[in-house]
């Protein structure tokens, strides 16, 4: 019996210090605000593990983007992440997922951490960006390389693909008739939105008003990494919060 009480005041205080460390460290960290309880909404983003256009880009020459299946480490990762969200997912978490092979792989082990009736959707709105049908990177003719140059890299619109504006304009789009309506509704705490990390990247500029010259400067978006976003004070904030280690 006292051990057990020792082992439960030792929990209570390295939360506390936890608590403590968070706030000292980084007062406007999101985690701390969740710690403290302010999000009323938690929007995880998380891309799919390494798939096998992501080892060998060339594939994509020859299989539509839409038919890429994860590798062994890719599944791994994906298993990673799924065990990192196992204690966050409730019944009131909802998924969305792109309709994308490797992004349906990536889901299913996170799914299966989540209570049996938690609702998942598959959403084309948040499907990778458009490069064309099939996209050879070593084809790259010299109008295209000036057309290119001329648009800038948030204008120009691949052959049969999207623009990154386009792009920019369907997680606005998502945003606004999917995430605003469940905010509205206040039925879920959590959004878990497995998707890309060109979209991932552009949900963050639609929603922490990027400028256009930060959002066309990528930033690393790991595969299986979870990002959290959620609003603080009205504001949305966002950080990565989990890499898989594999």
């Amino acid at each position: 019996m006292l051990r057990m009480k020792n082992k439960i005041i030792k929990e209570i205080i390295l939360n506390a210090v936890t608590i403590l460390n968070l706030a000292y460290n980084k007062q406007e960290s999101i985690k701390y605000k969740i710690w403290m309880g302010e999000l009323a909404l938690k929007l995880y983003l998380i891309r799919h593990g390494e798939s096998e256009h992501n080892v060998d880009r060339n594939l994509m020459a020859h299989t539509h983007d839409s038919q890429h299946p994860l590798t062994t480490k890719g599944r791994k990762q994906a298993t990673k992440t799924g065990e990192f969200m196992q204690d966050k997912l409730t019944d009131k978490s909802v998924f969305y997922v792109s309709p994308y092979l490797r992004t349906m792989e990536t889901a299913q082990p996170i799914y299966e951490q989540a209570p049996e009736s938690t609702p998942f959707y598959e959403s084309p709105l948040i499907r990778e960006w458009e490069l064309g049908n099939l996209y050879d990177f070593n084809n790259r003719t010299p109008e295209v390389k000036r057309e290119f140059k001329a648009a800038g890299a948030f204008y120009f619109r691949y052959h049969h693909g999207e623009s990154m504006a386009d792009l920019y304009l369907r997680a606005s789009l998502f945003y606004n008739s999917v995430i605003q309506p469940l905010e509205a509704r206040q039925a879920y705490d959590q959004v878990v939105i497995v998707s890309h990390a060109a979209f991932i990247e552009m949900m963050k500029g639609f929603l922490l008003n990027w400028t256009i010259e930060r959002m066309t400067d990528f930033k690393p978006v790991e595969n299986g990494s979870v990002t959290l976003m959620g609003r603080v004070n009205g504001n949305f904030h966002a950080e990565k919060i989990f890499v898989p280690e594999v």
